[in-house]
């Protein structure tokens, strides 16, 4: 029977911000609680995850996988110091392997994905190669690394950006005009390039709407985790606030943050002795750092920080459901049922509607989005750019409205109120009316 698994990727963009310290550590804490961890060192072209674990010279590993001697991924997995923690060693010095061809490599990536355990961790190369972001999206729950310091912040938002537009070029692969305008809109020298998400949505939409519909549910649908590494105080986190508001403006998303590990003589001191330092006694302040991040981590679903929106924070309190017309919302004719892992979220569908007020189109729509996080959230939205976006985390909603049936309820109470909003003239494309 496959068991229940959950696969995070660790990215950032730049070499030496601790992803291979933090993958190791945190694998460590996940195995001491009891679960089945598998690392995989996915730095194909100078991989070195292993030497936190005191191994010098691993005497198998990807390479033995991706060239056939070896015919089970499982099979190239070393065993740890920590029971319940095995290893699969990347590229090292071996020379062939840094860029796979693209078969080897769908064929690799299917079977970490295969993998089991109940915790896969994929430690990623620093750069931003379509064989990193290929890697990074290896799931739906990339773990974005930064460092407080001004390269690192630069390149950890770039890394980010370049994977929001390999998953759009990979989207509409086979849409020729659409992928040619993303292509030219993400030239930052060209003259066709755009400033933000919502700009690049509004000029796909100027040729296809349902493919800037599309490209906004993808993205939107995606939200990296990032953990904020080798801080030295508590100030250091202020970064974090600006971070979340680059990515959120510029490119619509809404990372949430885990948390921090603070930089410690401890650590580095365990690196140097080739151990990871959850091993280690006298590292125990450290050992909180970590402790804090998974139980976030692992949290079903995690943390939200409030409701999100792009362009406008909050619906005005008028549209509440009091107000509300009589009409329910019809499910959209593509509507699909939610998974969180494995499991149906009830029996909640999407809802879609083009509603038309003083002689604009908005198209309102509410789902469940956010993955291991999820949320119900309703977006209001006009030739690509978002208007309005409110979220309400599932487990709340679950808590306050119990019983059979009462998640779509409240489902379609939002996304009606959504819609009295925009016929009480709440929200125009001026923005929100206060």
């Amino acid at each position: 029977m496959t068991r229940d698994k959950t696969i995070w990727s660790v990215g950032g963009g730049k070499g030496g911000i601790g992803k291979s310290v933090a993958t190791a550590n945190i694998g460590c804490a996940l195995a001491m609680a009891g679960k089945k961890v598998i690392l995989v060192d996915a730095d194909l072209g100078g991989a070195n995850l292993h030497t936190y674990f005191g191994i010098k010279f691993p005497d198998r590993g990807l390479e033995d996988y991706i060239k056939g001697r070896i015919g089970s991924l499982m099979d190239t997995s070393l065993p740890t110091p920590v029971e319940g923690l095995r290893l699969i060693t990347g590229g090292g010095e071996f020379l062939g392997i840094a860029n796979p061809q693209y078969a080897r490599k769908q064929r690799l990536i299917k079977s970490i994905q295969a993998l089991e355990a109940d915790y896969i961790i994929v430690d990623l190369g620093a750069g931003t190669s379509y064989n990193v972001l290929d890697f990074f999206a290896v799931s739906n729950e990339g773990i974005v690394v930064l460092v407080p310091e001004p390269a690192s912040i630069q390149n950890t938002y770039l890394f980010l950006k370049s994977f929001v537009y390999r998953r759009l070029m990979r989207t509409f692969s086979t849409n020729k005009l659409v992928s040619n305008l993303i292509a030219e809109s993400t030239d930052p020298r060209g003259s066709g390039s755009v400033k933000t998400f919502s700009d690049l949505c509004e000029k796909i939409a100027r040729q296809d709407r349902r493919a800037a519909e599309q490209a906004l549910f993808e993205i939107k649908r995606y939200r990296p985790k990032l953990l904020l590494n080798m801080a030295s105080c508590k100030e250091d986190e202020r970064v974090v606030e600006a971070f979340l508001g680059a990515a959120n403006t510029f490119l619509g998303i809404d990372p949430e943050f885990i948390g921090t590990i603070y930089s410690r003589e401890v650590i580095k001191s365990a690196a140097r002795k080739m151990r990871p330092f959850m091993l280690d006694p006298g590292a125990a302040v450290s050992h909180a750092d970590v402790e804090k991040v998974v139980s976030v981590l692992v949290r079903r679903p995690s943390p939200v920080s409030g409701s999100v929106a792009l362009l406008a924070e909050h619906a005005s309190e008028s549209a509440s459901a009091a107000e509300l017309p009589d009409e329910t919302p019809e499910e959209g004719a593509g509507a699909r049922e939610v998974e969180q892992g494995a499991a149906v979220i009830g029996d909640f569908f999407g809802f879609n509607d083009n509603i038309e007020h003083m002689e604009t189109v908005f198209h309102v729509q509410t789902e469940v989005v956010g993955g291991d996080a999820p949320q119900i959230e309703t977006v209001v939205y006009h030739g690509g750019r978002i208007f309005f976006s409110k979220r309400q985390p599932y487990n709340d909603v679950a808590k306050a409205w119990p019983g059979a049936g009462a998640l779509r309820e409240f489902a379609t109470r939002q996304h009606r109120a959504a819609i009295a909003a925009i016929k009480m003239n709440k929200i125009t494309l001026q923005g929100i009316a206060k």
